[in-house]
């Protein structure tokens, strides 16, 4: 299951994030400082990334070399970068835009800003839901029953002639 890295102290936000891209079935990582998680993150399992450029704890500029390298990029896709912010005239959100990103967003936030630009970068399309995959699966099986009776049925009759 892919990942969504979500970068941020605000317990409302995180719960907003993590709620979303559950139901869209990724997976919500939440850390609070870079390096200490670096060897638990594999970057080819992130899809998203939502970082809060306020966050003292979580410098943007470092975030975004590790994950978006010229280095990395040369050999991978890019990851989409979400800046997210409370106040638009702070030094850090001045120095975080400077800075290559997919979108920014301003806190607080409603549900449908935070679809709409996750369904901007990501392909959610192309996402296999398990409830719709099972579904699909059981109707094939029907389907398949279906058939194999209407076959069982003329066999029986050409038996009985």
């Amino acid at each position: 299951m892919k990942k969504i890295l979500i970068m941020d102290k605000d317990s409302s936000t995180l719960n907003d994030i993590s709620r979303l891209v559950t139901a869209l079935n990724y997976e919500p990582v939440v850390i609070f400082n870079l390096s200490s998680s670096q060897q638990n993150l594999i970057r080819d399992d992130i899809a998203a990334i939502f970082l809060d450029v306020e966050t003292k704890m979580i410098k943007a500029a470092e975030v975004i070399h590790y994950f978006n390298s010229p280095q990395k990029l040369m050999s991978s896709r890019e990851i989409p970068v979400f800046l997210m912010y409370t106040n638009p005239n702070s030094k850090f959100v001045a120095e975080a835009v400077a800075l290559p990103h997919t979108a920014r967003l301003k806190k607080p936030f409603s549900i449908e800003a935070l679809f709409k630009l996750i369904d901007g970068a990501l392909n959610l399309d192309a996402i296999e839901y398990e409830q719709f995959t099972n579904e699909y699966k059981l109707q094939q099986l029907k389907e398949y029953i279906g058939k194999t009776d209407t076959w069982l049925e003329k066999f029986g009759a050409l038996l009985s002639n």
